[in-house]
């Protein structure tokens, strides 16, 4: 009867501490909480509060004072829809940092000070619709950022210091429909910016402003001038000296190894044959001087022919 009324107790503490978690009158120091709309707002903070409701939907951090994340700072939210980090004083963000949020939908980053992603920090945000990345210090943004984000529709870069973006960066983002790359550092006299002016010239409807969201292709300017990015190509520029994609496949890893195995190819192949047209010459060689000494051909005739190096080496050597 004891160890019954042991076990009891003891999962009777548990129902109530878990009642307690999901209680919404009592909220995170610092913070205000909506149970009806499952959402959590807090300011002032120098850290993310370790407590928050874990059926959290929205998260609202916007205007804190936070200058670091740790990277398990989200873990066990993973209801969140809406994840708000406006206007803190982000420089990174630690890998893993969200990748439990896999109901995310928004996700917001702008007015920080970021100057890096870690490879794949989006990658298990394979829900998320709205990314905002702008007014930050991105000087460049990893391979395949966004591979795994073929829901994004809407993805705001602008007013970072982006001189260029990596090859094929957006071509993952199969529902975007709004993109805003206005106010970076864009180098056109790079060949690294030929992608990108494709790209807009491909895609003009989905380049907006960052304002009006008006379609604006031509607001994406190159560095120091008014010339619209996507203008840039290899034919009316000085990037005619820029590689070919055929070019840039044969610097690929692939290609190097395949140059690098047909050079040891060649490496196996030259010596076996050099040595075997070297044998086939030594033997004809000898033959040849056989016959000159067997047929008692003129000592002028030997010495005519002994001109000839090899034949100077084989015969001389060998001469009976």
């Amino acid at each position: 009867m004891e160890r019954w009324f042991s076990r009891i107790t003891m999962f009777w503490m548990l129902f109530l501490g878990e009642v307690q978690s999901q209680d919404w009158t009592k909220c995170s120091t610092g913070c205000t909480c909506d149970g009806n709309k499952m959402s959590v707002t807090c300011n002032g903070l120098k850290n993310v509060p370790n407590d928050i409701q874990k059926d959290a939907k929205e998260l609202r951090l916007q205007f804190n004072s936070l200058s670091s994340l740790p990277h398990t700072a989200f873990h066990g939210l993973n209801k969140l829809t809406i994840l708000n980090l406006w206007g803190n004083k982000l420089q990174t963000l630690p890998p893993g940092v969200f990748d439990h949020l896999v109901t995310l939908e928004t996700l917001g980053l702008s007015n920080n000070q970021l100057k890096s992603l870690p490879p794949g920090v989006f990658d298990h945000l394979t829900k998320l619709t709205v990314l905002w990345l702008n007014e930050n210090k991105l000087q460049r943004l990893p391979n395949g950022v966004f591979d795994k984000l073929t829901n994004l529709k809407e993805l705001w870069l602008q007013r970072n210091q982006l001189r260029s973006v990596p090859q094929g960066v957006f071509d993952s983002l199969s529902s975007l429909s709004t993109i805003s790359l206005e106010a970076n550092t864009w180098d056109c006299k790079s060949c690294d910016i030929l992608y990108l002016s494709r790209w807009i010239r491909e895609n003009p409807q989905k380049v907006k402003t960052s304002g009006g969201r008006v379609e604006d292709p031509d607001g994406v300017t190159c560095q120091g001038t008014m010339e619209s990015v996507n203008k840039i190509t290899k034919e009316n520029t000085f990037q005619a000296g820029c590689p070919t994609t055929t070019q840039q496949m044969a610097t690929s890893p692939a290609s190097t190894t395949t140059t690098e195995t047909m050079t040891v190819r060649e490496k196996q192949t030259k010596p076996r044959m050099k040595i075997f047209q070297e044998e086939l010459f030594s033997k004809a060689s000898i033959f040849f001087c056989q016959v000159i000494f067997t047929q008692h051909v003129s000592l002028v005739v030997i010495h005519i022919l002994a001109e000839i190096p090899l034949l100077h080496i084989v015969c001389v050597v060998r001469k009976p």
